[in-house]
């Protein structure tokens, strides 16, 4: 509980606000000149769009600057151009396109509220994205280790496993720290398909809130802090549960990004696994490495005592599809699953992801 509390202090005497919200609070103080200055470094070396589109308006109303149509139309211009850019590379893009076809071949509403409900219900339009990543791989292959028996069934050592894994993002800056604040859900599942009996051998659900706070420093660049549940949703002796505080710290060194997630277990009135920590520890390391349109991952775990985990893998754009990978996971360790958190499992599995 130390660490955690540690990290909670840290986040919050640390926290700085981003160069932008620094620009945007001096042009609401009507600092004008230094705001425009502070722009014009976001623009130049970051390509801020949001800065340009303020620089644009400063200058159309001579704001810090004398009024200059010709900088106001540039700014303006590449500001729509960058934003332009960014809802190109949305891959529902085209989606929506053939949604809205749809709701124009609706019959007409005189109501306006029942028009954007039918709206919403056509497109489905809501703030869902895609949290870890989601995947499905056919073939999921066991070479070493033993799962926790499952009563009479035969368990094969080829089966599929999936995950699946959505966010809502519901609020921002309700702190004023340029907070993001999220509702996840993740479920992964171990299917027996293979076998003479079909059945899910083990699915574990996994709902968070957490908040995201951004950072602007040269390494450092965001913290996490989270609460969450985990369970294989079973009773009686097979069942697995744990709740628990976690604080995430990511950082960037070039191309190499880095995420330290610390967790703390929370008290539960029933103990379902009671040397879960044991074989989980407190923590993990990531480290993710993007090189052209390859993407590796690669995830250590240990409870320094011999108990450790280690997950890597790699996603690749299928035949070019921007929202199809072929992925390619392994996992050696403890912790693969909630049922099997104290056994020792080598597996590999082959397959898609639709995120990354």
């Amino acid at each position: 509980m130390k660490i955690v509390s540690l990290l909670l202090l840290c986040t919050f005497t640390l926290f700085a606000e981003t160069r932008y919200e620094y620009a945007y609070s001096l042009y609401k103080l009507k600092e004008y000149t230094k705001a425009r200055i502070e722009l014009q470094h976001l623009f130049q070396e970051d390509q801020d769009y949001d800065a340009a589109y303020l620089l644009g308006y400063m200058y159309e109303h001579g704001e810090g600057c004398k009024r200059n149509v010709e900088k106001a139309m540039f700014y303006y211009k590449e500001a729509s151009h960058g934003y332009y850019l960014q809802r190109k590379a949305d891959p529902s893009r085209e989606a929506k396109k053939e949604q809205k076809k749809i709701v124009a071949k609706l019959n007409d509403i005189n109501d306006s509220q029942t028009y954007e409900t039918i709206k919403q219900y056509a497109q489905s339009n809501y703030n869902i994205k895609a949290y870890k990543t989601n995947y499905f791989l056919p073939i999921s292959y066991r070479y070493g280790g033993e799962y926790t028996p499952a009563g009479s069934h035969d368990i094969r050592r080829a089966e599929i496993e999936f995950q699946v894994s959505i966010r809502y993002d519901f609020a921002t800056n309700l702190l004023h720290y340029n907070g993001i604040y999220t509702f996840a859900y993740t479920q992964k599942s171990f299917w027996q398909a293979y076998g003479e009996s079909a059945y899910f051998r083990e699915s574990n659900y996994n709902p968070e809130f957490f908040a995201t706070f951004p950072f602007a420093y040269k390494y450092l660049k965001a913290v996490r802090l989270d609460i969450a549940h985990q369970s294989n949703g079973r009773g009686g002796r097979d069942e697995r549960s744990w709740n628990y505080v976690a604080g995430t710290l990511f950082f960037q060194t070039d191309r190499l990004f880095t995420k330290l997630k610390i967790w703390h277990r929370l008290h539960d009135s029933v103990d379902y696994n009671p040397k879960l920590i044991d074989y989980m520890g407190h923590g993990e390391l990531s480290f993710i490495v993007p090189y052209k349109q390859h993407l590796m991952k690669l995830l250590l775990r240990s409870n320094f005592s011999g108990k450790n985990a280690v997950e890597f893998s790699y996603s690749y754009p299928f035949f070019g599809s921007k929202d199809l990978f072929f992925y390619l996971k392994t996992f050696n360790g403890y912790g693969e699953s909630l049922i099997d958190y104290n056994h020792k499992i080598d597996k590999v599995g082959f397959g898609f992801s639709i995120s990354r």
